[in-house]
Protein backbone atom coordinates (compact mmCIF):
# COMPACT_ATOMS: atom_id res chain seq x y z
CA UNK A 1 0.00 0.00 0.00
CA UNK A 2 1.33 3.40 -0.99
CA UNK A 3 0.27 5.64 1.93
CA UNK A 4 1.45 8.82 0.23
CA UNK A 5 -0.75 8.14 -2.81
CA UNK A 6 -3.67 7.27 -0.53
CA UNK A 7 -3.32 10.56 1.35
CA UNK A 8 -3.17 12.51 -1.92
CA UNK A 9 -6.30 10.68 -3.14
CA UNK A 10 -8.10 11.42 0.15
CA UNK A 11 -7.18 15.12 -0.08
CA UNK A 12 -8.45 15.23 -3.69
CA UNK A 13 -11.66 13.33 -2.94
CA UNK A 14 -12.68 15.18 0.25
CA UNK A 15 -12.33 18.97 0.11
CA UNK A 16 -10.99 20.63 3.24
CA UNK A 17 -8.61 17.75 4.03
CA UNK A 18 -4.87 18.38 3.96
CA UNK A 19 -1.84 16.35 4.94
CA UNK A 20 -0.80 17.69 8.33
CA UNK A 21 2.64 19.16 8.91
CA UNK A 22 2.38 17.99 12.53
CA UNK A 23 2.52 14.19 12.48
CA UNK A 24 1.37 11.91 15.27
CA UNK A 25 4.25 9.60 16.20
CA UNK A 26 5.54 9.83 12.61
CA UNK A 27 2.33 8.29 11.24
CA UNK A 28 0.62 9.81 8.20
CA UNK A 29 -1.79 12.45 9.48
CA UNK A 30 -4.64 14.26 7.75
CA UNK A 31 -5.92 17.60 9.07
CA UNK A 32 -9.63 18.32 8.59
CA UNK A 33 -10.71 21.92 8.02
CA UNK A 34 -14.19 21.37 9.43
CA UNK A 35 -16.22 18.70 11.27
CA UNK A 36 -18.30 18.34 8.10
CA UNK A 37 -15.40 16.50 6.42
CA UNK A 38 -15.05 13.80 9.11
CA UNK A 39 -17.72 11.36 7.88
CA UNK A 40 -16.79 11.57 4.17
CA UNK A 41 -13.09 11.09 4.98
CA UNK A 42 -13.68 8.21 7.42
CA UNK A 43 -15.99 6.52 4.87
CA UNK A 44 -13.37 6.91 2.14
CA UNK A 45 -10.63 5.44 4.32
CA UNK A 46 -12.84 2.55 5.43
CA UNK A 47 -13.49 1.69 1.75
CA UNK A 48 -9.71 1.70 1.22
CA UNK A 49 -9.17 -0.92 3.96
CA UNK A 50 -8.89 1.16 7.14
CA UNK A 51 -11.64 -0.82 8.85
CA UNK A 52 -10.39 -0.65 12.42
CA UNK A 53 -10.94 2.42 14.60
CA UNK A 54 -8.08 2.17 17.06
CA UNK A 55 -8.57 5.28 19.18
CA UNK A 56 -10.43 8.54 19.60
CA UNK A 57 -8.92 11.11 21.91
CA UNK A 58 -8.58 14.86 22.33
CA UNK A 59 -6.22 17.47 23.77
CA UNK A 60 -7.29 20.71 25.44
CA UNK A 61 -4.92 23.50 24.34
CA UNK A 62 -6.34 26.20 26.64
CA UNK A 63 -3.24 26.52 28.81
CA UNK A 64 -1.80 25.15 32.02
CA UNK A 65 -4.09 23.07 34.21
CA UNK A 66 -6.00 25.02 36.83
CA UNK A 67 -5.04 23.99 40.38
CA UNK A 68 -8.75 24.24 41.24
CA UNK A 69 -9.25 21.00 39.32
CA UNK A 70 -7.43 19.00 41.95
CA UNK A 71 -9.11 18.25 45.26
CA UNK A 72 -6.93 19.06 48.27
CA UNK A 73 -7.06 17.57 51.72
CA UNK A 74 -7.09 14.04 52.98
CA UNK A 75 -3.77 12.44 53.86
CA UNK A 76 -0.97 14.92 54.22
CA UNK A 77 2.01 13.68 52.15
CA UNK A 78 4.39 15.49 54.49
CA UNK A 79 3.47 14.57 58.12
CA UNK A 80 6.06 17.00 59.57
CA UNK A 81 4.13 19.87 58.08
CA UNK A 82 0.90 20.79 59.89
CA UNK A 83 -1.01 21.94 56.81
CA UNK A 84 -0.58 21.66 53.10
CA UNK A 85 0.99 24.65 51.37
CA UNK A 86 -1.27 26.46 48.89
CA UNK A 87 -1.00 25.20 45.35
CA UNK A 88 0.41 27.82 42.98
CA UNK A 89 -0.93 28.17 39.47
CA UNK A 90 1.51 26.70 36.95
CA UNK A 91 3.37 29.06 34.64
CA UNK A 92 2.72 29.00 30.90
CA UNK A 93 5.32 27.21 28.82
CA UNK A 94 6.47 29.54 26.00
CA UNK A 95 7.12 26.54 23.73
CA UNK A 96 3.46 25.42 23.79
CA UNK A 97 0.99 26.98 21.31
CA UNK A 98 -1.92 27.60 23.71
CA UNK A 99 -5.27 28.40 22.09
CA UNK A 100 -8.95 27.97 22.99
CA UNK A 101 -9.53 24.74 21.05
CA UNK A 102 -9.69 20.98 21.44
CA UNK A 103 -7.55 18.97 19.05
CA UNK A 104 -9.40 15.73 18.30
CA UNK A 105 -7.52 12.68 17.04
CA UNK A 106 -8.83 9.51 15.41
CA UNK A 107 -6.52 6.61 14.53
CA UNK A 108 -7.72 4.33 11.75
CA UNK A 109 -5.84 1.14 10.97
CA UNK A 110 -5.62 -1.27 8.06
CA UNK A 111 -4.68 -4.42 9.95
CA UNK A 112 -3.82 -6.48 6.86
CA UNK A 113 -1.49 -3.81 5.47
CA UNK A 114 -0.16 -2.95 8.95
CA UNK A 115 -0.83 0.73 8.29
CA UNK A 116 -2.25 3.55 10.39
CA UNK A 117 -3.61 6.97 9.51
CA UNK A 118 -4.40 9.70 12.01
CA UNK A 119 -7.11 12.28 11.49
CA UNK A 120 -6.85 15.64 13.31
CA UNK A 121 -9.55 18.21 13.80
CA UNK A 122 -9.56 21.39 15.87
CA UNK A 123 -12.91 22.37 17.37
CA UNK A 124 -13.64 25.43 19.51
CA UNK A 125 -13.94 24.94 23.27
CA UNK A 126 -17.29 26.71 23.27
CA UNK A 127 -19.93 24.24 22.08
CA UNK A 128 -17.60 21.55 20.67
CA UNK A 129 -19.66 19.30 18.36
CA UNK A 130 -18.46 16.74 15.81
CA UNK A 131 -20.28 13.97 13.93
CA UNK A 132 -20.34 10.52 15.49
CA UNK A 133 -18.55 7.65 13.75
CA UNK A 134 -20.73 4.99 15.44
CA UNK A 135 -22.50 4.33 12.13
CA UNK A 136 -19.17 3.37 10.53
CA UNK A 137 -17.25 1.85 13.44
CA UNK A 138 -18.80 0.02 16.41
CA UNK A 139 -15.66 0.83 18.44
CA UNK A 140 -16.58 4.52 18.31
CA UNK A 141 -19.44 4.00 20.78
CA UNK A 142 -17.57 3.86 24.10
CA UNK A 143 -14.63 5.97 22.92
CA UNK A 144 -16.92 8.86 21.99
CA UNK A 145 -18.72 8.52 25.33
CA UNK A 146 -15.37 8.68 27.16
CA UNK A 147 -14.32 11.80 25.24
CA UNK A 148 -17.71 13.38 25.96
CA UNK A 149 -17.53 12.52 29.66
CA UNK A 150 -13.98 13.74 30.26
CA UNK A 151 -13.82 16.75 27.90
CA UNK A 152 -17.43 17.69 27.09
CA UNK A 153 -17.12 17.21 23.32
CA UNK A 154 -20.50 16.20 21.89
CA UNK A 155 -20.76 13.64 19.10
CA UNK A 156 -23.80 14.44 17.00
CA UNK A 157 -25.76 11.33 16.05
CA UNK A 158 -24.38 9.13 18.83
CA UNK A 159 -27.09 6.66 19.94
CA UNK A 160 -26.35 6.93 23.70
CA UNK A 161 -24.10 9.88 24.51
CA UNK A 162 -24.01 9.53 28.30
CA UNK A 163 -21.32 9.55 30.98
CA UNK A 164 -19.23 6.39 31.08
CA UNK A 165 -16.33 6.99 33.51
CA UNK A 166 -17.40 9.60 36.05
CA UNK A 167 -20.40 9.46 38.41
CA UNK A 168 -23.59 11.27 37.47
CA UNK A 169 -23.26 13.75 40.34
CA UNK A 170 -19.86 15.00 39.14
CA UNK A 171 -20.19 18.46 37.64
CA UNK A 172 -18.05 19.44 34.69
CA UNK A 173 -15.51 17.51 32.64
CA UNK A 174 -12.31 16.61 34.55
CA UNK A 175 -9.84 16.67 31.65
CA UNK A 176 -10.67 20.24 30.64
CA UNK A 177 -7.89 22.64 31.59
CA UNK A 178 -10.40 24.97 33.28
CA UNK A 179 -12.07 22.20 35.33
CA UNK A 180 -12.77 23.24 38.93
CA UNK A 181 -13.52 20.43 41.38
CA UNK A 182 -16.70 20.88 43.41
CA UNK A 183 -16.49 19.14 46.78
CA UNK A 184 -18.81 16.18 47.15
CA UNK A 185 -19.52 13.47 49.71
CA UNK A 186 -16.30 11.62 48.84
CA UNK A 187 -14.04 14.56 49.74
CA UNK A 188 -14.75 14.28 53.49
Amino acid sequence: MNISALLDEAAAKVPGVLPSSVLVKDYPTLRLGSPAYLLPLASFLKEKGFTYLEIITAVDWLGPVSPEGYPRGGRNPNPLQESEPPMAAPAKNPAVPYKPVFDLLWCLADIDAKARVFLRLEVPRENPVVPSLTGLFKAADWQERETFDLLGIRFEGHPNLAKILTPEFLKGHPLRKDYAHVKDKYDE
